[in-house]
């Protein structure tokens, strides 16, 4: 029998998130914009994220809107796209191998990952999840839950 190849070991699973930067002095703008005028229903964020960070659901898609600041403008990772994947190491190991620039990986909250650019210069996070993500109760409000439910939900216990 043969080794599987890190083609097969490694896969994008689909998008977990888009990640986009706006000045912080326009936060009331942009909660109008992406709340009122395009309709988008805000929910809660995780324990581990700013205060600041506007989460909103695009259908079964997050959006996280960073507030930046002059010092906080220089983040690599401030605007980016997220990618779920399977295979995370083996992912990594494979954009090693061709050169590409990719950073190294890393436990976060949600599971593990790591940073890559694309030849454009573009900022991905390359994402796996934990198996216990979704049994944490922060971790399913992402999927719709309106922040005010989400916030009695903690106050409850």
């Amino acid at each position: 029998m043969t080794e599987p190849s890190l083609a097969t070991l490694a896969a994008v699973m689909g998008v977990h998130h888009v990640q986009l930067s706006y000045p912080a002095h326009l936060q009331a703008q942009i909660e109008r914009f992406y709340g009122q005028l395009l309709g988008l229903p805000r929910v809660a964020g995780s324990p581990c994220a700013p205060a600041r960070v506007l989460r909103y659901m695009a259908g079964s898609q997050r959006l996280d809107l960073v507030p930046r600041t002059a010092a906080s403008h220089a983040c690599e990772c401030q605007g980016h796209l997220a990618l779920r994947v399977a295979g995370l190491d083996a992912l990594h190991q494979r954009l090693l191998a061709h050169g590409a620039t990719a950073l190294a990986v890393v436990q976060v909250y949600e599971g593990m990952r790591f940073y890559a650019k694309d030849p454009a210069g573009n900022t991905l996070e390359l994402l796996q999840p934990a198996v216990t993500e979704i049994s944490l109760p922060w971790a399913v409000w992402p999927q719709g839950v309106p922040v005010e439910t989400a916030e009695k939900a903690v106050a409850l216990g």
